[in-house]
């Protein structure tokens, strides 16, 4: 049964104030509901918008591109500034709303979330294979290795993707379950999302593997009283060659980012 996450949130709402009106003269509410893991993000629709997480020096960008973006405040306890940027000219930006909010009781639990950029929630084939995957399942340990088994042996990597993907781009979980094909972003972002609507605590983390060269993406999932490092996007490259171990040494990895 999942935990309750959602009890309170952040809601930054962004709004026109005329049809005929600019962004630049755009009216912002960001607005604290007291201590929480979510911002909520609601805008009209436009684009060259970003969000922008800010803590203890540490940044974290996010698209804007839809009415409503769940963000996660991942970062623990502290203060946090929030900041809604405009696009100006090639890759400089300006701050067109700034808002700092303290947070006192984060926990793990906003590792269950359905945030950009896991969203679990309405993905209505992703229920239905986590469904089907967990059946008659009872440890969290026989679960994880079902959705990891299920993606190395399914998912395939899109190289045509891979060489054409925005900067701006977000996983869309049910298209990854239907195409059976995706980046490394994918394969975490899936993986990540199934266990989330299970309950299971899990990390989409963003950085680098000691053998390969391009930005890569894979997850720590919370089991046992411990997070352990799995990448199924290097396992599914491997399957057919070799037996492989669902839990990675983290000495192979160095983390960037992590959601």
């Amino acid at each position: 049964m999942l935990k309750r996450f959602f009890s309170v949130f952040i809601i930054v709402v962004f709004f026109i104030t005329s049809l005929g009106q600019a962004y630049g003269e755009s009216k912002y509410n960001i607005k604290n509901n007291n201590d929480n893991e979510i911002i909520i993000v609601s805008k009209n629709y436009g684009s060259n918008i970003r969000g922008m997480v800010e803590k203890d020096n540490k940044k974290y960008y996010y698209s804007l591109n839809n009415e409503v973006e769940k963000i996660p405040l991942q970062l623990g306890n502290g203060e946090y500034t929030v900041k809604i940027l405009q696009n100006t000219n090639g890759n400089k930006y300006k701050v067109i709303e700034k808002e700092s909010i303290n947070i006192k009781n984060n926990d793990i639990d906003v590792y269950l979330s359905s945030s950009q950029p896991i969203y679990w929630e309405n993905e209505d084939k992703l229920i239905q294979l986590k469904n089907e995957l967990m059946k008659d399942l009872i440890t969290d340990k026989e679960k994880v290795e079902a959705v990891y088994n299920y993606i190395v042996k399914n998912i395939k990597y899109d190289y045509n993707k891979v060489s054409n993907i925005s900067t701006d781009y977000v996983p869309d979980l049910d298209n990854i379950i239907t195409s059976k094909k995706g980046i490394c972003y994918d394969y975490a972002a899936l993986f990540a999302g199934i266990l989330r609507s299970e309950g299971i605590h899990t990390k989409l983390i963003k950085g680098y593997k000691n053998d390969l060269t391009a930005y890569h993406a894979w997850n720590e999932v919370y089991l046992d009283g411990d997070w352990v490092l799995v990448d199924t996007t290097y396992d599914a490259s491997l399957s057919s060659l070799q037996e492989l171990s669902m839990i990675k040494f983290s000495k192979a990895y160095n983390k960037d980012r992590e959601y």
